[in-house]
Formats: C-alpha cells, structure tokens, sequence
C-alpha cells in the first residue's frame, strides 16, 4: 500500500512538472485549436492544470473554469472577452498585464492558495466574489456591479481605480488593504464582519449608505470618504481618521460600543445630524474632545479630529498677495522636511470648497532653510479668495496648513448688505437680503471649517446667533446663492 501511495504521488509530480504551456499565435475562438502555439485546446480543469499565455483578441462561448492549478496571463494589448463567467479555484495563478483587459459576465475566485492580479482593465458586467482562501491584487482598473469579500478571501489594491456600480460587501476575509486607489462605490460600504480594513491616501465616493458593524476597525489614513447618505456604526466597530484625511457624511447613528476616533495627525469628521447612542463616542486623537450620547448635540458640523493641523515639515511660513493688475503670489518656507514629496497649491472661493492650482516638488529631505514661491496672473477668479499649502509625503500621507486669505481685485456683489454689529458678541444681523431669497449663510474659521449657525428672518434683515462655544476671532462670513459667493469679515469677541 505504502509503495502504492508514492508511485502516486510521484506520478502527479512528474505530470505536473510537464504540464503543457499554450499561447496564442492570433485571435480567435478559445475552441479554436488553430488559435494555439501547439495546436491543442488548453486544458484547464483537470490534472495537471495548463498554463495559458493570451496575446491576442480570444473571445470565448459560455463560461471558463480554471482548476487543478490552471493559471493564465493576459498579456499587454491583450483581451480575453468570456460570455460567461470566469471561475478560479484550486492554485492557479491570474494575471492582467498593464494593458491587457478581461471582460466577463462575473468572477467568482475560489482558489486555495491561488491568486488573481490585475494591473490593467477587467471589466464585470455583473459581481466579483472573492472566497475560500483566494487572494486578489489590483493595481489597475476594476469595473463590476459588485464586490464581495467572503470567508478568508484576500483584497488588496494598490493604485488604479475601482468602481462598483452596486454594493461593496465584506462579511469576512483575511485581509482587506486599499492603498492610494479612487474607489467608486454607487450604492453602498457594507462590512459585517471580517479582518481590520485599511484605506491609506486615495479616495473613496460612497453614493449610498455605510454600514459598520461587529468588531474591528476600519481606519482611513490620509483617504477622503464621502459618504451621500447615512453612516450606520454598531457593535464595538471603530473608524479611525488619520492622515489629514476627511470623513464627510449626510447622517450618522451610532450605538453599542462603536466609535469614531482621531488617530496620528487626525483628520476632519463632517457630519450634519448625529444620533449617538450606548456607549458610541467620537473623540480627538489629544482628547480635547469627546462626544457621547450625553453631548453628541454640541459637535460642530466639522470636527477636526487632529492633536493639531500643522504640516509633518517644519513649515515657517505660509502667505499669499496679490498686485493691482491681478497676478496673485504664494510663498512659503520650510526648515525642515522628512520625506517631503511635493506641495499642492489649493484655492477656495468660500473656505469650504478646493481646487487644485499648481503642484510643486518639494526637497524631500533638508534640514536647512527652503523657500518657495508661485505666482501667476491667470487664476480664474475675484474678491476674497482663500488658499492653503497641501503637503504630500513619499508614502502619500498628506495634511494641510492654516489658510491665507488674499483680495484679487473686485467684483459685483450678490447682495448690497450691511453687518453688524461688527466686532460682534451674541449675534450678527444682515441688512438687504430680502424675503424671496434663500442664500445659504456660514461661518469659516482660519483653519477652513465650516460652522453652521442659526438665523432667523426678521422682515428686511437677518439674524444669526453666534453659538456660546465659538472661540473669539476673526472669521468669514459666506453669502452663498448658486454659483455666487460673497465673503465678508467679521470679528468675534468674548
């Protein structure tokens, strides 16, 4: 018996070492034997599994299953269209080069060991569903309806983008990591379960809800989240903001033990309604703040959840002017920089919204005195305009610097308004906004965070109630009505 057992054994060795490789030498039908380098049809579920080099066009009929350690590559220029769906399992290996391209019906990756690497296009009409002990590497551009990680499959990206037209789903799994990748999610974040997730740099569009809930954490370090509709946390779920990242939400609920923490530099959390409940709290990585049931009412709208808004470099300075014929100058200096990639140059008509106006690359390492400066006469706009110096590292960690205010000549204003009182305590009332006109009013701090404020229409003025917790300071004060914003300082004084 026992020398049964290894004349068997040695029998699959030797098969498989001989296992046949086919390419293709022209586009065509998978079915078509003249299509192959050795004129045979790859044999691709049973042992030994064959390994399939595609370098042409191969359109396939129904559906293509992978097994008994079958693996395939797409190479460059390269597509392999399967009417059907793609089914991996066994140890196979899977790879798209950067720009080949699959396109199926779905993707259901079972592999034991096996691994599916994308770094051009694949393209699913309908799910991908990542199982077993699979794993799946993307570095390029995935496009499907769905995503689900399940039992102890294994995610992890690293560039490109990912867009799912439906739900992302992640009710287990060994590893889920994202990493300066722009994820595209229309409908909705659903995590149930499953290993600690990791979103560094990159960004992240939710269109629908998203959903938290057991254990672990999900931490977004240096990621922009914007989630359209409502954030639902519970169980002992913890979301971590790092990185000078952001969180921005519609709606959020929050119970059992679950939580929205600060962590490193911090980031912004913005949320417009709160409903905490349990024991859920969110908290400052300094704990100069935290948020319970009990206070939940009193956040503001914009939380930074940071110790501090500094930039990880030594930043002296950091300014902006303009001249009479319009060219607008931005300088800055650094005495110390650790791996400093490059800086970004960002402009804000009203404090709250950003574009991008230049980039410039920074030292990378210096621990002597730098100065930078940019200017140009062509930036597309007017009036009082806001700028800030975003910092970018090697390893994509970014954050931001205190805000500059600069007057790039005038323009016609969207309102002819008078406000005051100007130092104000308790309150400020705006003159010449009439009853027909609903423009939306807020406050901006230095550091750029929007601060809702109460008002109340009194005939032909409006009154805004400065909230008792707002530091004294100077602030801007945003009139905004479509496309028209109107800034005026203001000074608040306790």
């Amino acid at each position: 018996m026992r020398s049964l057992t290894i004349f068997t054994l040695l029998f699959f060795f030797f098969t498989a070492v001989n296992a046949a490789t086919h390419s293709t030498i022209k586009s065509g039908d998978w079915d078509d034997a003249r299509i192959w380098s050795n004129g045979v049809v790859p044999s691709i579920s049973s042992w030994p599994g064959e390994a399939v080099v595609i370098n042409h066009k191969v359109e396939v009929d129904g559906d293509l299953k992978f097994s008994q350690g079958a693996s395939m590559t797409v190479n460059d220029n390269a597509s392999l269209e399967i009417d059907g769906q793609l089914k991996m399992s066994g140890s196979g290996t899977f790879l798209i080069n950067a720009s080949g391209v699959i396109e199926c019906e779905s993707v259901k990756h079972t592999g034991w060991d096996g691994s599916f690497t994308v770094k051009g296009d694949l393209i699913v009409e309908e799910g991908i569903e990542i199982t077993g002990v699979a794993e799946f590497y993307t570095e390029g551009n995935v496009y499907a309806e769905s995503l689900a990680v399940k039992g102890s499959g294994y995610f992890e990206s690293n560039g490109g983008t990912i867009n799912i037209e439906e739900d992302l789903e992640i009710k287990g799994g060994t590893n889920f990591k994202v990493t300066k990748t722009d994820f595209v999610i229309e409908g909705s974040f659903k995590r149930t379960g499953g290993p600690n997730i990791i979103f560094t740099g990159g960004t992240m569009s939710v269109g629908e809800d998203f959903i938290g809930s057991g254990g672990g954490s999900i931490c977004f370090d240096g990621t922009m989240v914007k989630v359209e509709e409502q954030t639902t946390l519970s169980g002992s779920v913890i979301i971590y903001i790092g990185g000078r990242g952001t969180f921005d939400t519609k709606e959020v609920k929050m119970n059992g033990a679950a939580a929205i923490l600060g962590k490193d530099m911090g980031g912004w959390f913005n949320c417009v309604e709160m409903e905490l409940s349990g024991s859920a709290k969110i908290k400052c990585v300094d704990g100069q703040c935290e948020y319970d049931s009990s206070n939940g009412n009193e956040m503001p709208s914009v939380l930074d959840l940071g110790a501090s808004s500094v930039l990880p470099v030594e930043l002296l300075y950091f300014e902006a002017t303009a001249s009479v014929d319009g060219m607008l100058n931005v300088n800055w200096a650094t005495a110390v920089e650790i791996n400093n990639d490059f800086f970004t140059i960002e402009l804000s008509n009203n404090g709250k919204d950003w574009k991008s106006l230049a980039e410039v690359k920074g030292a990378g390492n210096s621990d002597v005195t730098i100065d930078y400066d940019w200017k140009s006469d062509r930036v597309n706009a007017v009036g009082t305009v806001y700028l800030r110096l975003k910092q970018t590292d090697f390893d994509g960690t970014f954050s931001y610097s205190d805000i500059a205010s600069v007057n790039l000549g005038k323009r016609a204003a969207a309102y002819e308004v008078n406000i005051y009182p100007n130092p104000a305590t308790e309150y400020v009332v705006i003159e010449g906004i009439t009853a027909d006109e609903t423009p939306q009013i807020f406050l901006v701090n230095l550091q750029g965070q929007q601060i809702n404020i109460s008002q109340t229409d009194e005939g032909t003025s409006t009154r805004l109630n400065i909230p008792t917790q707002l530091p004294a300071g100077t602030y801007g004060l945003v009139i905004q009505s479509g496309d028209q914003v109107q800034t005026e300082r203001i000074v608040i004084q306790k």
